[in-house]
């Protein structure tokens, strides 16, 4: 280790982050890998005085001729610099950079929370910075000794990576270090991998145990004193689960299909996973379980799964398999080792990151890993979605993530997938996964909107481009290219084919596919054209007299007519190999037949996009990130009921959130399931009538004033309420430019008061945000769209979900003014059959967020007052778990905020 390094950190404090009236500074002298001595100084006033110069003179002094240590270096090297007046020139290393690289799939890496996952001695009797800086010093001596425990291949392999990097000395010493200390550690010369000391399953349980026979045994493991309350601590036998558990299993057993609401708290994935595990250890047909949110995946797979392999008394072999874009593909992954390619900073550092975490992983999943800055950039190209692969014959099978994972999916009893992959499953005549008899669908109020999604196409510029440069592009890889680099080799191995042939059909490939980039750029130019200024546009049979209209119907035309000619001279490339078996030649066809593949559903969806006279499609353009062309069906009960209801033995669908006003008509007849098919309600065990209120704010906000004077409303009164809760508060929002109005108008004054705000789309993805709400209760949370549902924040950290409207789909939204045309053809209300059903499910969402266990406590607050003024109104509110709701101005909503919170604060003493 370095001899003279000093761990440092600088707190400032004060109302603005530009005006700090404080600086707190804490360093640790480390001189041979131990502490010799310590600094802290305070300054008050910054601005008003200047920094006295014997302060000055000895903080350079004790930093000077050493490594300057932090965590996230750059802001604290910008304040030390501008406060003390200096130029850092000594070398610096970031402990959030070494933990991103050392501790891959930590997901965070505020100190901390490292401290936690790390068990890194308590600190607490230090004050703020100075304890930082400990930690500091805690993290960085983790870092460096993990890196001790490495095989000298790993810096030979992060060398390539590290040159001209500024903290490329941490890695030369520790690569110093480890062979001073382990001269006789042995250099690898292939991947270095976790080894796999098991076969694809482990037994806690001799696999013959005897599989009891009667559904009475699924059902007494829930009862009072069964097999749960016995072994597991905390447990507590609840009607609801005991009543849903058997259902399921009469379901799976009698084969006919079960629809359960399953109120929050009942525990519903152990009601479906005993019943699923016994059927299929009983049967011998495998149980699929399709989730909707990876959240609930993982929960599955990392928590239920293992408690029920140490209570159950047989053992069972349970999995997960994802899309293959989820796993990592070793011989892609050997290939960008080998890159000659310039990287930036932050591939750079997810590329140090993955070869860390390849020791470790046993799945190659990316779920695993942390989204550190660059790795989404670089992942595409190690992912194991490659149409080239087979992974039979690839060198690299013996070891491949995607292979393994395909074979415990084969081999498992009960498979855990998402909606996504079973609809992948669908949509390729079921040659995803495994042949399997039972479907248990989790979530499954999203299914009807996932069918939508994955039973239509859409395009961008970029996803032509992605395709085209598959097959041929002038630099980097692609079909053409291979092929040409090969063709030497190829003529010596399998002299028969007529090569000749070959090459002369393969040269007419950059031609085309220079024309169909040229064609599919002018097209989405006209598209930009035709959308204009807005967000989306529906193309609908009147627009056939449109003045662009025939421009781009020969736009289309032209466009298709050239990927038929590509499509053209792949096949005539494929019967020039025909009659040959040999494995390079086969490797060949599968690539090419794969490429034909995607050509022919880019040919279909543009020819599809403008047949305007199907009424059960719609075809729509929608400016996101980018352009997209998007066609989709309007209905798709008929597909589910064949491709999946009819087809398989039994299917169970369940949510919390399935019923309107106790009545599941709207979703049986969404997914094409008869109104004979088996429901049930079971009620969630909270008291929702204690644990929580209801309040209807009226004339909460005027519908008819602007985003702006909304938003002015809104920050106000969410200022007031998150005052009274301090913090602890979520606001769900319908629209994202209302969300982003709020925040501007909320931050500051929040910020005033103490209170963090976080905001969707304006400080990071849902899960961070998630995250640092968890951290810091004394904040709120601003969230639409994906916030609504899936969120999971037990306990203080979350005491009042304020929901700003009645979640109602915007009319005009291409897909749901198309299947209310729809609705209407068929005689029926799209009112009442499509916008009110949907609002309401995802109101119980909202509505959902606030309780989630027996010890939450909270107030929901809906300042939408339809809910009370008109008819409808009495459809949201019946179908929630609560029955009574107090109602008032905003004056009554105040008093009885903080009536509640005081009543909440005795009853806790």
């Amino acid at each position: 280790m370095r001899k003279d390094m000093v761990i440092f950190d600088i707190e400032t404090r004060g109302l603005e982050s530009d005006e700090q009236d404080s600086l707190e500074l804490a360093a640790l002298r480390i001189r041979d890998g131990k502490i010799q001595e310590s600094y802290h100084y305070i300054k008050k006033e910054l601005g008003h005085a200047s920094l006295q110069t014997n302060h000055r003179q000895r903080i350079m002094d004790f930093f000077d001729d050493t490594v300057l240590i932090s965590h996230e270096i750059s802001a604290s090297q910008s304040i030390l610099e501008r406060e003390f007046k200096v130029r850092i020139q000594q070398p610096i290393w970031d402990t959030l950079v070494l933990a991103r690289i050392f501790f891959p799939t930590m997901h965070h890496y505020q100190l901390t929370y490292l401290a936690e996952k790390l068990s890194l001695p308590r600190i607490e009797e230090k004050l703020n910075s100075e304890r930082k800086a400990w930690l500091i010093w805690l993290v960085f001596e983790a870092c460096w000794k993990k890196g001790l425990e490495f095989d000298l291949s790993f810096f030979n392999q992060a060398n390539g990576f590290l040159e001209g990097w500024v903290r490329d000395g941490f890695f030369k010493d520790l690569q110093k270090e480890v062979i001073q200390s382990f001269p006789d550690r042995p250099i690898r010369t292939d991947l270095v991998l976790s080894p796999s000391t098991e076969g694809l399953f482990s037994y806690a349980k001799a696999p013959s145990a005897v599989i009891p026979q009667s559904i009475d045994w699924v059902v007494d493991n829930f009862s009072r004193g069964g097999n749960l309350e016995q072994n597991l601590a905390n447990y507590e036998s609840r009607p609801g689960q005991v009543t849903m558990a058997r259902l399921i299993a009469e379901g799976l057993s009698s084969s006919h299909h079960v629809v359960v609401e399953a109120g929050t708290g009942t525990g519903k994935s152990f009601a479906y996973l005993i019943p699923s595990l016994w059927s299929a250890k009983k049967t011998g047909k495998k149980v699929v379980i399709a989730t909707h949110t990876i959240p609930l995946q993982e929960q599955l797979q990392k928590k239920d799964i293992p408690v029920l392999e140490a209570v159950l008394p047989f053992s069972f072999r349970a999995s997960v398999l994802k899309g293959k874009n989820n796993y990592c593909c070793l011989k892609k992954w050997l290939l960008c080792l080998g890159t000659h390619e310039p990287l930036g900073a932050e591939h750079k550092l997810a590329i140090l990151s993955m070869l860390v975490w390849l020791r470790e992983t046993l799945t190659g999943d990316i779920q695993e890993l942390s989204k550190v800055p660059g790795l989404m950039e670089i992942w595409p190209s190690i992912s194991a979605d490659n149409e080239t692969c087979i992974p039979g014959r690839c060198s690299k099978a013996g070891v491949c993530f995607l292979l393994r994972a395909r074979k415990k999916a084969e081999e498992s009893d009960v498979l855990i997938v998402n909606h996504s992959l079973l609809f992948s499953d669908l949509k390729t005549d079921y040659n995803v996964l495994p042949e399997y008899h039972h479907l248990v669908i989790d979530e499954a109020h999203q299914i009807y909107q996932t069918a939508l999604q994955h039973l239509g196409a859409e395009l961008s510029v970029e996803d032509v481009t992605r395709i085209i440069d598959s097959i041929y592009r002038p630099t980097g890889l692609s079909f053409y290219g291979t092929i040409k680099h090969r063709i030497e080799a190829l003529t010596h191995m399998v002299p028969s084919v007529p090569w000749d042939i070959f090459m002369k059909r393969l040269e007419g490939i950059p031609e085309i596919s220079r024309t169909i980039l040229v064609q599919t750029n002018e097209l989405f130019e006209l598209l930009a054209m035709i959308l204009g200024v807005e967000r989306t546009f529906r193309f609908v049979a009147h627009h056939t007299s449109s003045p662009w209209w025939n421009g781009l119907i020969v736009q289309i035309e032209n466009l298709v007519g050239r990927v038929k000619a590509l499509l053209t001279t792949l096949e005539s490339l494929t019967s020039a190999l025909n009659g040959e078996d040999a494995d390079e030649i086969e490797e060949l066809k599968y690539t090419l037949t794969n490429h034909q593949r995607e050509l022919q559903e880019l040919g279909d969806t543009l020819i599809q996009a403008i047949d305007l006279n199907n009424p059960k499609q719609v075809t729509w353009l929608e400016q996101s990130s980018r352009l997209y062309l998007k066609t989709s069906p309007i209905e798709v009960s008929e597909i589910l009921k064949d491709k999946i209801f009819s087809r398989l033995d039994s299917v169970v669908l369940t949510s919390a959130t399935l019923s309107i006003s106790s009545s599941f008509d709207y979703f049986l007849q969404d997914i094409g399931l008869p109104r004979t098919t088996k429901t049930a309600q079971v009620d969630s065990p909270f008291d929702y009538e204690r644990q929580m209120q209801l309040i209807v704010v009226k004339k909460g906000i005027n519908v008819y004033n602007s985003d702006q004077e909304k938003a002015l409303e809104l920050s106000e009164f969410i200022a007031e309420v998150a005052e009274r809760m301090n913090g602890r508060t979520l606001v769900l929002f319908t629209a994202h430019s209302l969300l982003r109005q709020t925040h501007a108008s909320l931050n500051p004054v929040l910020a005033r008061k103490g209170i963090e705000t976080l905001a969707q789309g304006i400080h990071g993805e849902r899960s961070t945000l998630i995250e640092a709400f968890k951290r810091n209760p004394k904040s709120v949370l601003l969230g639409a769209n994906s916030f609504w549902e899936g969120i999971d924040i037990p306990g203080d950290a979350l005491s009042c979900v304020i929901i700003v409207k009645l979640p109602f789909w915007p009319p005009t939204l291409p897909l749901i003014e198309a299947r209310s045309e729809y609705l209407k053809s068929q005689g029926r209300d799209p009112f009442r059959d499509l916008l009110l059903p949907e609002a309401v499910i995802r109101f119980k969402q909202g509505f959902g967020r606030l309780i989630r266990s027996r010890g939450d406590r909270g107030i929901v607050i809906l300042l939408d007052d339809r809910v009370i003024e008109k008819y409808y109104g009495r459809f949201f509110l019946g179908s929630l778990p609560i029955k009574t709701h107090i109602r008032g101005e905003n004056s009554l909503v105040f008093r009885k905020i903080e009536e509640y919170t005081r009543d909440l604060d005795e009853e806790l003493l």
